[in-house]
């Protein structure tokens, strides 16, 4: 019997050895399976991110990826006379060309080809051919960067008679913007276009000016700059109070690098905004990102967030198109007056990511997002032409256009319903994967800036015209990485401020620049006031100006 009860109580020892090992397994094996699900889980974030960022960096766009309309065909399947297939007819699309285009406009120079000696005679007996009357001609583009020396040679005359006058004169020369400086005023306005509108670097300039034998150095070059900026001062304080006093403005911002600012110890990042108006493109460069900037512009109280009064001391309305940065968020909703109408193309790109983060699963569902997208885009378009015509119409297409505006509205009103419900009910779906919910959570929480686009159908749904503005400064970050200083970087948001506006106005930048040099050469090389500013202001110039500035620089 002692023998039987030793061996039951190592047996139930041991039995109970058994359970604590076996708890301890499946206590480590819970563990490792919530490790390994975590770790799944931050595998398929990384992955979808990772795709995103592939796609962005080295994919076509969301808009030519997606298979266009399929050609017009006949009845026995083969395309049809005129379409893009066929053989016959006009050939259409991005390939199509409209035929060779005439340069009428441009100085057409002969060059005489003949044989050597002149004439030809025939190869057997050496007799002269006798000339056609008529030459074969080819006419060819050529393009020629000329670099040279201008000696303007000024006529001086002594005094013939006994009068009490000047015993001499002499005739006034050109209108030099900077006074005893080396380069002339269209030298001055082709390095602005270069450098802030083609967007070269200071080293290409220098070097493509020593290609064509002229040795600059890059600091003289960059003190002409600064010099010949500082006239275009008045231009850019006119051109930013044009801005502030429209009601309707665009707003994006992007970063630019300071390498050597005052107040610091290495390279510092700042900002470039813009706001793009309706005949104005106002560049701001800030060392911050804060909303200050924003309420320095669009005329916002700092302390109470509120809209400064208009010139007649009333109320103030101001709407703003932006993308969702919390800067324009946090001042839409403080301000009376103020309406932010956020950008659609943005929401689009997210649903556009979720379906690159996970094609398998999201395919489908972002192509039925990207075309509820595009049907509310078509009637914005819709709503946006009938409310041109109902805005001035005729007499007696008063109640038509107004019934076409009625139609146009109820038509976004059901495009954007089809919108409200599918995210209302796609929310509460289980096991909707996590870029979807990120896509869905953005359109809930920007809503009502997108929903508000109702009542303004002349603005754009989206906010292309500020990204399309800050593309040229991001094409010379590229180039250039940024500006020496701060003072360079005001510079460059001035000249991009007048070039910018110049261009939407229709203007060719390098003739409308030179004009303006001009006109601050024979103003002993200060910056233009008064009339004489306002004459090259697009919206109070004259008409004859505008024409004469829309044209190329006359050759020579």
């Amino acid at each position: 019997m002692a023998s039987l009860r030793a061996a039951l109580a190592a047996a139930l020892e041991a039995n109970e050895c058994w359970e604590r090992t076996a708890a301890e397994l499946r206590e480590a094996l819970a563990g490792r399976d919530a490790e390994i699900a975590r770790q799944s889980a931050e595998l398929e974030r990384v992955s979808a991110a990772l795709a995103v960022l592939q796609r962005m960096v080295f994919g076509d766009s969301s808009e030519r990826s997606r298979p266009g309309p399929p050609a017009p065909q006949d009845e026995g399947g083969e395309p049809a006379p005129g379409g893009t297939g066929g053989s016959k007819g006009r050939p259409r699309g991005p390939g199509a060309r409209a035929g060779r285009r005439d340069y009428p406009h441009l100085p057409r120079v002969e060059v005489i080809w003949d044989f050597e000696g002149g004439g030809y005679c025939c190869p057997e007996c050496g007799t002269s051919f006798t000339g056609l009357g008529s030459d074969h001609v080819t006419e060819l583009l050529d393009w020629q960067v000329t670099v040279r020396v201008t000696a303007h040679c000024r006529r001086r005359y002594r005094r013939a008679c006994g009068c009490r006058v000047p015993a001499a004169v002499t005739a006034p020369g050109p209108p030099k913007a900077i006074g005893k400086g080396l380069l002339s005023n269209g030298f001055l306005a082709m390095l602005f276009t270069e450098r802030f509108v083609a967007g070269r670097s200071m080293n290409s300039l220098v070097t493509g000016l020593a290609r064509h034998g002229a040795q600059i150095a890059p600091g003289t070059l960059a003190g002409a700059c600064a010099q010949a900026g500082a006239l275009l001062a008045p231009l850019e304080e006119a051109i930013a109070e044009r801005s502030r006093g429209s009601w309707h403005l665009h707003a994006d911002e992007t970063t630019w690098r300071v390498f050597a600012p005052r107040d610091g110890n290495g390279p510092a990042k700042w900002w470039l905004w813009v706001f793009p108006g309706a005949d104005t493109a106002c560049f701001v460069m800030d060392a911050t990102r804060s909303g200050a900037v924003l309420a320095r512009h669009a005329g916002i109280d700092e302390e109470t967030g509120q809209l400064t009064a208009d010139e007649d001391g009333g109320p103030r309305q101001l709407v703003i198109s932006s993308d969702f940065y919390a800067v324009y968020q946090s001042a839409g909703k403080k301000a009376d007056g103020l309406v932010s109408l956020y950008c659609l193309a943005h929401i689009r790109r997210y649903f556009v990511r979720a379906g690159d983060a996970n094609p398998a699963q999201l395919g489908h569902w972002t192509a039925a997002w990207l075309d509820r997208i595009r049907d509310l885009y078509a009637a914005h378009a819709q709503l946006m032409t009938a409310w041109q015509e109902a805005a001035a119409p005729a007499p007696r297409d008063a109640a038509a256009a107004a019934a076409r505006l009625e139609d146009a509205g109820t038509a976004w009103d059901d495009a954007l319903a089809v919108i409200d419900t599918a995210r209302k009910k796609q929310v509460q779906a289980p096991g909707l994967a996590e870029p979807a919910k990120k896509a869905l959570a953005t359109l809930d929480r920007e809503w009502d800036g997108l929903a508000a686009h109702r009542q303004y159908p002349m603005v754009s749904l989206d906010n292309n015209a500020a990204e399309r503005a800050l593309r040229r400064p991001v094409v010379i970050r590229k180039n250039a990485y940024g500006s020496r200083n701060g003072d360079a970087a005001r510079l460059a948001a001035r000249i991009w401020t007048v070039t910018a506006t110049a261009e939407m106005a229709g203007l060719n930048v390098l003739t409308f620049l030179t004009a303006y040099l001009d006109a601050c050469g024979r103003n002993s090389g200060k910056p233009l006031s008064g009339s004489g500013l306002e004459r090259f202001l697009p919206w109070t110039a004259a008409p004859a100006d505008l024409k004469a500035w829309a044209q190329p620089p006359a050759p020579g």
